[in-house]
């Protein structure tokens, strides 16, 4: 596997396996899956170059299409799903139809169904037909009601924005998607999903993005493929790691991130785009003060950079403040960081690191880009007297995001 390109990020999700404890595909209502991709690429595209949201909701979208093929197209399909759930009887099942027990046959009318449809599969499913059809019609019109739901549920209208601006593109997890009718011929658990997954892996082994995967999605993977199957992308690249630990934790102290609307949040980004180079470098220096400390335990390190944030990063946003009451910032701040001839040289070249990758949860996914950093940016200016007035200046593009959450 190769380096990655700082700031160039896949996002890796599995919102079923985030959202549906038990396992099940369709737990949780297809709107909320969609929002929980929305919200899990928002802090990336606040602070990436670009992001490639990788999405177990864009195959279940297929897996819908298939469905809806085999409850309309597919008579033996329809009337086995019918018979299917004659025998299961499940209240929850029977509730988001919107159906009751007495709308579907007996339960022993049902095994019978599969039972002599070994010896004339023809005529049974024609017999059967005609003495539940109008049941049958009724279950038909409720699957197509959930269907409906669900293919419009998993569209995540609100991304469209970042995709028209070219700062989002999103795919499936699997490398090609399959046709309806191929998808119906195929066994979802043991065959569709570990191949999804499967295609999950090859793209981490193969792309130059710095990955951040949801644990849900690490999971899913584990389970379905086995738990040794994401070790070899749990990488040693700590430089790349660090960092993005670090911004997420400092988001996590910026409240209303998460309630921006995507439009807003890449507005946002653009007003402050000039301060963002700056505050990436930041990142990447703070992370390696960080480092020279013991901090390979996690619980010690995430009180570090807590200590950290009480100790260097809330009072230099506070100073920015009364800086900006006596009206030094912003434009001085340009003119610092535009005249320093470093910053200039190292805006031209962009840094690849190590081999390796992130393993973030939903929370430390915030900083997307601050892991994957874009071109190194030092922004040192010899005018700065001290380490604290040079990170006053760079965590600008912070305290910006932080007015404007507050201003909501």
């Amino acid at each position: 596997m190769g380096g990655h390109v700082m700031f160039r990020v896949d996002v890796i999700s599995e919102p079923a396996a985030a959202l549906n404890p038990d396992g099940s595909l369709w737990g949780a209502e297809a709107r909320k899956l969609a929002q929980h991709d929305v919200s899990l690429v928002k802090p990336a595209l606040l602070f990436a170059e670009h992001v490639e949201l990788v999405s177990f909701r864009i195959d279940m979208q297929a897996i819908v299409e298939s469905d809806a093929l085999q409850h309309f197209r597919m008579p033996m399909r329809l009337v086995g799903s019918f018979a299917g759930a004659a025998i299961r009887r499940d209240p929850d099942e029977l509730e988001k139809l919107g159906l009751t027990p007495d709308d579907l046959c007996t339960k022993e009318e049902a095994v019978d169904y599969f039972n002599e449809g070994v010896a004339d599969p023809g005529g049974n499913l024609k017999n059967f037909y005609l003495r539940h059809s109008e049941k049958i019609a009724k279950y038909r019109l409720a699957v197509r009601t959930v269907l409906v739901e669900r293919r419009d549920g998993l569209i995540a209208d609100e991304l469209e924005i970042a995709i028209s601006r070219g700062v989002l593109e999103c795919s499936g997890w699997s490398s090609v998607q399959p046709l309806p009718d191929q998808l119906a011929w195929t066994d979802l658990w043991e065959e569709f999903i570990p191949y999804t997954a499967q295609c999950v892996v090859e793209r981490l082994a193969e792309s130059s993005n710095v990955p951040f995967i949801d644990p849900a999605a690490r999971l899913s993977i584990s389970h379905t493929l086995g738990s040794e199957t994401l070790v070899q992308f749990n990488g040693m690249a700590r430089d790349v790691r660090l960092p993005v630990t670090i911004a997420g934790s400092f988001l996590t102290h910026l409240p209303g991130l998460s309630e921006l609307k995507v439009d807003e949040l890449l507005d946002l980004r653009d007003s402050l785009d000039e301060y963002l180079p700056a505050f990436r470098g930041e990142l990447l220096d703070l992370s390696n003060e960080i480092e020279t400390e013991n901090t390979e335990d996690t619980e010690k390190l995430g009180r570090e950079i807590e200590r950290r944030w009480h100790r260097d990063i809330s009072p230099a946003l506070q100073e920015i403040r009364q800086e900006v009451i006596k009206a030094r910032y912003p434009r001085h701040l340009l003119s610092t960081f535009s005249a320093d001839k470093a910053t200039m040289t190292s805006t031209a070249t962009s840094v690849v690191l190590a081999a390796g990758s992130v393993f973030a949860g939903a929370g430390a996914l915030i900083p997307a880009a601050a892991a994957a950093a874009f071109p190194f940016v030092k922004a040192l200016n010899e005018s700065l007297k001290s380490r604290n007035d040079l990170r006053k200046n760079r965590l600008y593009f912070l305290y910006g995001v932080q007015q404007h959450l507050k201003r909501k």
